[in-house]
């Protein structure tokens, strides 16, 4: 497959598609970046977005006809591969873990790229805002959860 043979409006709709997936992105790669003590962040999280879109365009373009089921295997394949770059975001020491909510984010953001490929542009946008509130309470309810834990030992 080579460029020559998307035509202009497909061509507009990948990078219309790409930047907006940056776009929902960036702000949950902020927050992580903000509030975590992970490198992950504002890079990763934009690429693994846009990353996501383009596979799933790229599949949309390979796959079409007969092969349509093809791209069900492309999604598996992202979903398996974000996976292990949510991975590298998780830490073990000493007995504790950190992370796990950085690979998760970094999982779903996975699923925004691939929902903006599809033109599920509103469930990429609630997906993406559902992610920073889900990270927002969580980080309140788990300092609270902490500050009741020291008090109990406290007694």
């Amino acid at each position: 497959m080579s460029f020559a043979r998307i035509g202009a409006e497909e061509l507009l709709r990948l990078v219309g598609a790409i930047a907006l997936s940056c776009a929902l992105a960036f702000p949950l790669g902020w927050e992580r970046k903000r509030h975590s003590h992970a490198d992950v962040g504002l890079r990763v999280f934009p690429l693994v977005a846009v990353g996501a879109c383009v596979y799933v365009f790229v599949g949309q373009q390979v796959f079409t006809g007969d092969q349509r089921g093809e791209q069900a295997n492309t999604l598996q394949g992202l979903m398996t591969g974000i996976g292990f770059v949510g991975a590298g975001a998780i830490i073990k020491h000493s007995g504790s873990v950190s992370g796990l909510a950085t690979a998760a984010a970094i999982w779903t953001t996975g699923a925004i790229g691939a929902s903006v490929a599809y033109g599920f542009y509103a469930l990429a946008i609630m997906l993406a805002l559902v992610n920073l509130f889900i990270l927002a309470v969580s980080r309140r309810l788990k300092r609270r959860a902490e500050a009741a834990l020291v008090q109990d030992e406290a007694r």
